[in-house]
């Protein structure tokens, strides 16, 4: 099977970074942390470009763009938008797909265009991006490769009730990341990262988190999704566990200038590392226990 990240990835000096979802949150801690750095170049985008208004207008090296990820003639424009900019030897050598919301609630009373345009954004936008990105970084003469961060989440390890969809689109982002990190050549030093926070402190509610319609047979205070809500949002309020988008954003910056290999997956905060590790050893013993059912399969073929 073809490696992933094999080799130890070195960030040029003059590198250009370009970070989607950065009106709040993750990608504006992203965006703040590569604008105080004079040697690297942004390109910051966001749905509303009015929204990057607290990024300086007369700085060359930073270039703010409209980009929304579910229309594919939108990033077309800005990946064009971004080469005229910078001109001929543009070259990418970070992209971080962070653009995206949470869309919670009861499954039941999902309608057909909330589960959608969530599995547009969260998926199909990074996907989107990311193929993009890997065009540019491939065919670089003299910048050939990059690294690609996919903002995942805890919720793209572990499923928990009233986010069926939001979790659907992130595991699709950790599988679709994985397949792709093994397609490229390892020649074209192209190294991808999936980033799992757990929770962060960032201003998630309008419209960076949606709601479903609630459904009356999942109402009654005992029902899971009603129980993780109350310590959901007892958590909130506490800050107990909760990440300042600070830090993911300073984690991220390392990961890309550390000058060693880039880890395809990277739990961020003790809550994600605890509970993942908890959910793969919860996994292995479920295998053990099912081990000579699957050796069935093999007589029934």
């Amino acid at each position: 099977m073809n490696p992933v990240n094999a080799k130890p990835y070195d960030l040029p000096n003059d590198a250009v970074w370009l970070v989607t979802g950065c009106s709040s949150g993750i990608g504006r801690a992203i965006a703040n942390l590569i604008a105080s750095m004079p040697e690297h170049r942004l390109i910051a985008t966001a749905r509303n470009v009015k929204d990057l208004s607290y990024l300086p207008d007369n700085n060359p090296d930073i270039l703010k763009l409209a980009l929304d990820v579910t229309s594919p003639d939108s990033i077309s424009t800005a990946f064009s938008s971004a080469a005229e900019h910078f001109g001929k030897n543009f070259h990418l050598d970070v992209v971080i797909n962070n653009a995206g919301y949470s869309l919670s609630g009861d499954t039941e009373s999902a309608t057909e265009e909330e589960t959608h345009q969530e599995m547009e954004t969260l998926f199909f936008g990074t996907a989107r991006v990311t193929t993009r990105a890997i065009e540019v970084m491939r065919q670089h003469e003299t910048h050939r490769g990059g690294v690609i961060f996919n903002i995942s989440s805890l919720a793209g390890q572990l499923g928990f009730p009233g986010h069926a969809y939001y979790h659907a689109g992130k595991w699709a982002v950790e599988g679709f990341t994985e397949s792709v990190a093994r397609e490229v050549h390892p020649d074209w030093n192209i190294n991808f990262c999936i980033v799992e926070p757990s929770g962060v402190k960032t201003s998630f509610e309008g419209h960076s988190k949606a709601h479903t319609k609630p459904h009356p047979a999942y109402s009654g205070e005992t029902m899971p999704s009603r129980i993780l809500e109350k310590y959901v949002q007892l958590g909130i309020k506490s800050g107990v566990g909760m990440m300042e988008p600070n830090a993911v954003a300073k984690a991220i910056y390392n990961i890309a200038c550390r000058g060693q290999p880039v880890p395809l997956r990277l739990p961020l905060g003790p809550v994600a590392w605890k509970m993942i590790k908890a959910k793969h050893e919860s996994a292995l013993k479920e295998l053990e226990s099912v081990k000579e059912l699957s050796a069935m399969g093999k007589e029934i073929m």
